[in-house]
């Protein structure tokens, strides 16, 4: 972590606002997001906001939301399919998606000042939509299953510019034995790699030429990646649990290709900072 990780700075941001700023980065760290396609970020949230997000995240996962669909929540698949009761709901949940559209606890994480000055640093604009939201709760004792090498925007391949960036929370003390985030330094400068291409080069992950960085995070710190950049996490071994919240943003400026049928069926777009612009997204 320590190559990618960089603390909170009290430097001027690289890109100027009217409004005061409650968290900048500097230029170094700046830079480093666009070689690396990602950044942690240490002791972002107070451990105040991160009970309360906490808290939220098992009500909304239990079922006690009356305001979130129940599509919304998605088990693992041991239980989806039946191979396991349920014993305890909120440790039988894979994700929750597409919740802070209904939420005001989430969405008010969403709009946090501390991660938005973040993120409009890394995209270079104060205008600024959240695409989609992702909680993933990976239960302990191996409930919570591993998710492969992918690229975001190898999903929402429908946003252009494929230019979009991850605000990754943790909740609970994210490590290499539960199932932190592991990264590719670099390949967001791949462009967009479909599955049948991206197979041929994962044999090389993991030595010289394309090392795999784990980001392990202390609750309330956050990891910022770009949409193309390679990433995945292992399943939880442990005994402890590993929940992240995944929030994902774009410039207001994006343009959605209306003529791409297989990416997500998303909610509206909300604006999250600054400007909306006729025709975007």
């Amino acid at each position: 972590m320590d190559n990618l990780a960089l603390r909170r700075s009290d430097e001027s941001g690289v890109f100027s606002s009217d409004k005061p700023r409650a968290f900048n980065l500097t230029e170094q760290q700046v830079t480093q997001f666009k070689l690396n396609g990602c950044l942690a970020v240490e002791d972002v949230l107070s451990a105040d906001e991160v009970e309360v997000l906490a808290a939220n995240t098992d009500r909304i996962a239990a079922g006690k939301a009356a305001h979130i669909p129940e599509t919304s929540i998605q088990l693992e698949k041991v239980f989806r399919d039946g191979e396991r009761p349920v014993a305890n709901q909120v440790l039988s949940v894979r994700k929750l998606f597409n919740i802070a559209v209904y939420d005001e606890v989430m969405w008010r994480h969403v709009c946090n000042p501390k991660i938005v000055d973040i993120v409009a640093d890394l995209l270079g604009t104060e205008d600024i939509k959240m695409y989609g939201d992702q909680l993933f709760m990976k239960a302990p004792g191996g409930v919570g299953t591993a998710q492969g090498w992918h690229q975001d925007s190898a999903s929402w391949r429908d946003i252009f510019p494929m230019d979009l960036v991850t605000a990754w929370t943790s909740i609970d003390h994210a490590t290499e034995e539960n199932g932190c985030l592991n990264f590719i330094p670099g390949t967001h400068r791949w462009g967009m790699m479909q599955s049948d291409r991206l197979k041929r080069f994962v044999h090389d992950f993991g030595g010289n030429e394309w090392p795999i960085v784990p980001v392990p995070l202390r609750p309330g710190s956050i990891s910022f990646h770009h949409s193309l950049t390679l990433h995945m996490s292992n399943a939880n071994r442990s005994a402890q649990r590993r929940r992240g919240y995944a929030v994902h943003y774009m410039r207001a400026t994006s343009w959605r290709d209306e003529s791409v049928t297989d990416a997500p069926k998303m909610p509206p777009f909300k604006q999250v900072r600054g400007h909306a612009f006729p025709g975007r997204v």
